[in-house]
């Protein structure tokens, strides 16, 4: 099944125009036109469960916008202040999620980010955690750390790319899933969230922090080309002493978790896969199953049922 990416985009020097563009994302704004010339504009993408949004603001104003529906991740740039939730941000990535209004003034300022259907980013982090979540997940508006921070910003051009630049290709459902779930994972790495943080807390107590950072790396970066090497690099220790530390802690490899990262991914895909369009061989290449008995005898050991069957439900 295809779907197209939705796209808008819009450049103009009049000001209500500008403002009717703008109530596409805050239903109450108010800009005060310069005295001089001026050029507003405005880009967006859209898949399901995910929206890029792209706007530059060359002249004063001021919005509101009461609890936001989906969650809102902006990255301010600019002479811009938002207030939300009780803390004010200015320049940055800031998240909205809390049952309050967000309100922002601003002189000149450009704003981009990305908006994710809650209901989704909660069914992705139930899938992590194994239980149900709230209906508002993050604890803070702000990244967890700098690293954090340049991380998400990193997510961000990743996804206006793919769904600008790339939207030919990614017409495909498969793929706008695939999209849809880096995104939100990277979202409840990112910033602070009661699913992952009350977790990890519980985890603290059982596992080294080396394990815990490879697990998360693997989460994330499954469904990429990456090796057990790539994992024992990205957290700063030998291969050997990866494999010593998993099977101290988990009484299994990196590889055993890697894999499994890839057959939990390919389910996914199966699971919103259009069983008229997507075959169980296109799967599992993607998530780096070349050998397709291999593939679904691995499958069936973890899932309890054949990859086909998956796909039909």
């Amino acid at each position: 099944m295809t779907t197209p990416v939705a796209g808008f985009e819009l450049r103009t020097s009049d000001a209500q125009e500008a403002e009717q563009a703008l109530e596409r994302i805050f239903p109450r704004v108010h800009l005060r036109a310069p005295k001089q010339a001026f050029e507003f504009s405005i880009r967006s993408a859209a898949i399901a469960r995910l929206a890029w949004t792209d706007h530059t603001l060359p002249m004063p104003g001021r919005s509101a916008l009461d609890e936001p529906e989906p969650i809102v991740v902006l990255q301010l740039r600019g002479e811009i202040e938002l207030q939300h939730a009780g803390e004010a941000f200015g320049p940055g990535p800031v998240l909205l999620d809390a049952p309050d209004r967000a309100t922002a003034t601003w002189e000149t300022a450009r704003t981009s980010g990305l908006t994710l259907d809650r209901g989704y980013v909660r069914a992705v982090a139930a899938r992590l955690t194994g239980r149900d979540q709230p209906t508002h997940l993050f604890r803070s508006g702000s990244p967890r750390d700098p690293a954090a921070a340049r991380a998400w910003k990193a997510t961000t051009r990743y996804a206006a790319q793919s769904l600008t630049r790339d939207a030919e290709a990614l017409s495909s459902a498969v793929l706008q899933s695939s999209l849809a779930h880096h995104v939100a994972l990277s979202l409840l790495h990112a910033f602070p969230n009661v699913a992952l943080d009350d977790q990890g807390r519980a985890a603290e107590r059982v596992l080294p922090p080396v394990v815990r950072r490879a697990s998360a790396y693997i989460d994330e970066h499954a469904h990429e080309a990456i090796t057990v090497d790539d994992v024992a690099a990205a957290v700063h220790l030998s291969t050997r002493g990866l494999q010593a530390a998993f099977r101290r802690s988990l009484g299994a490899t990196p590889g055993d978790a890697l894999r499994r990262a890839r057959l939990d991914g390919a389910r996914r895909e199966l699971l919103d896969g259009d069983p008229e369009v997507v075959t169980v061989a296109a799967v599992a290449r993607r998530w780096g199953f070349l050998h397709l008995g291999h593939f679904a005898a691995a499958y069936r050991r973890a899932h309890d049922e054949l990859p086909s069957q998956t796909l039909r439900r």
